[in-house]
């Protein structure tokens, strides 16, 4: 299976051993995320309150995160741009817009838990329990 995936997932990865990760490190799947994902892990992990709630020394975090983004397929943003106009129209934060425009282009489903996006209706979006329940198939 063929994923985009998107920030959320990936800080809930690194701030829980669990399922989330355990996904991501799956072989059978396949995940894509737009370059500006990397900008995104790299402020999440530079907020004190988020990196207080990792229960990872820097070493290991450092490890982990390099597994899990060695998993990823980064698409530079202009395989995608044709579709950041039209994204920004169905999502309501403008941050949501390049992993919506990755789902158009790539023409597969976006992991994520952002239930607003779920209110848009171009781009499946799969909730890391709907993903389980998929994968038990």
């Amino acid at each position: 299976m063929r994923l985009a995936v998107d920030a959320n997932i990936l800080v809930a990865a690194l701030l829980k051993n669990a399922t989330t990760r355990q996904i991501l490190l799956e072989d059978d799947l396949e995940f894509f995320a737009p370059e500006y994902l990397l900008i995104e892990i790299k402020n999440a992990l530079r907020n004190p309150k988020i990196r207080r709630r990792i229960p990872l020394n820097d070493k290991d975090l450092s490890d982990l995160s390099s597994a899990i983004l060695s998993r990823i397929i980064f698409i530079p943003e202009k395989i995608f741009l044709p579709f950041i106009k039209r994204s920004l129209q169905l999502v309501a934060h403008a941050e949501d817009a390049p992993y919506v425009a990755l789902g158009l282009a790539l023409k597969i489903p976006l992991w994520s838990n952002d239930s607003a996006l779920k209110e848009q209706r171009k781009v499946v979006i799969h909730t890391t329990s709907e993903l389980i329940e998929l994968l038990q198939r």
